[in-house]
């Protein structure tokens, strides 16, 4: 089972990086072009219809996968360097500097992550970098948690001893030690986070609060509201890749924690050893 999980969610998200990287291969049309009458429903012209200002859907659609995979990297970045700096901090210094931290970011999760990233776009404004700033800026606590904790596991560790009592310095032993050691829960996190990041961009579209210039999946899914009943193409349109891309990230997120859980592993070992035929019976 896990390895049909991954081959499923490699093969959607490798399609969904062919369709961000070169929108030109998959179709010819300009994603703001009008030339299309308006609410054509899907046609060999024009494979998913237009909207209801003669814009090709099916071309909307591709150029709004280079949008969502712009802001879930930048986003995902943004968390990375923000949690990762302060579990790494709380983690290696620890006493008031850790406690410190802790509560900081227990004061961000008291906030409602959309709602921050929709106050950070309303002050900075709606752009690309804006937007990916303003999720990553909502979402790097959970990010300093688990740094902090597999730190925290981790400096009592012979090898951390060691390299102390040689005379290693507190950042080598951070960054040469105890960094790369705490690292793996972190892969886990990765597709999480880009899910989460593409999920609140096409929510702040959805509101409004997107980047005009770029075509979205959440700002045709508003656009789509008035037409639900005349025109399917509009919401199913841009509402199935949405779907498609946020359940092949959870695919691989839920691949990459059973491989990395050693209690999941070794129960999936046994349960393998039980049903496999034993030889020469």
């Amino acid at each position: 089972m896990g390895r049909f999980e991954l081959g499923l969610a490699t093969i959607i998200l490798a399609a969904f990086c062919m369709l961000s990287l070169f929108p030109g291969l998959f179709t010819h049309f300009n994603p703001w072009e009008t030339g299309a009458d308006a609410l054509i429903p899907p046609s060999a012209a024009h494979l998913l219809g237009s909207d209801a200002l003669g814009r090709d859907t099916w071309c909307r659609i591709v150029y709004s996968a280079r949008t969502s995979l712009v802001v879930g990297s930048l986003a995902t970045g943004v968390a990375l360097l923000v949690g990762g700096t302060v579990g790494l901090i709380a983690g290696t210094s620890g006493g008031w500097m850790d406690e410190a931290l802790m509560r900081f970011t227990e004061l961000v999760d008291a906030f409602p992550s959309l709602l921050l990233a929709l106050l950070v776009v309303a002050l900075w404004g709606p752009g690309l970098v804006q937007i990916s700033l303003a999720i990553g800026l909502s979402g790097w606590s959970g990010v300093a948690r688990v740094l902090r904790i597999g730190v925290i596991s981790t400096r009592a560790e012979g090898f951390v001893l060691a390299a102390r009592a040689v005379g290693a310095g507190p950042a080598r032993v951070a960054f040469s030690h105890l960094l790369p050691h705490a690292l793996p829960p972190l892969l886990v996190m990765l597709p999480f986070r880009i899910e989460a990041a593409i999920v609140a961009e096409a929510s702040l579209s959805y509101l409004g609060f997107g980047d005009l210039a770029q075509p979205s999946w959440g700002a045709m899914l508003r656009d789509a509201q008035p037409f639900v009943r005349d025109a399917w193409w509009l919401v199913l349109g841009p509402g199935l890749p949405l779907l498609v891309t946020v359940f092949a990230l959870s695919l691989l997120a839920d691949y990459l924690h059973r491989r990395g859980n050693p209690r999941l592993a070794g129960w999936q070992c046994t349960a393998r050893s039980i049903r496999a035929p034993v030889s020469g019976t």
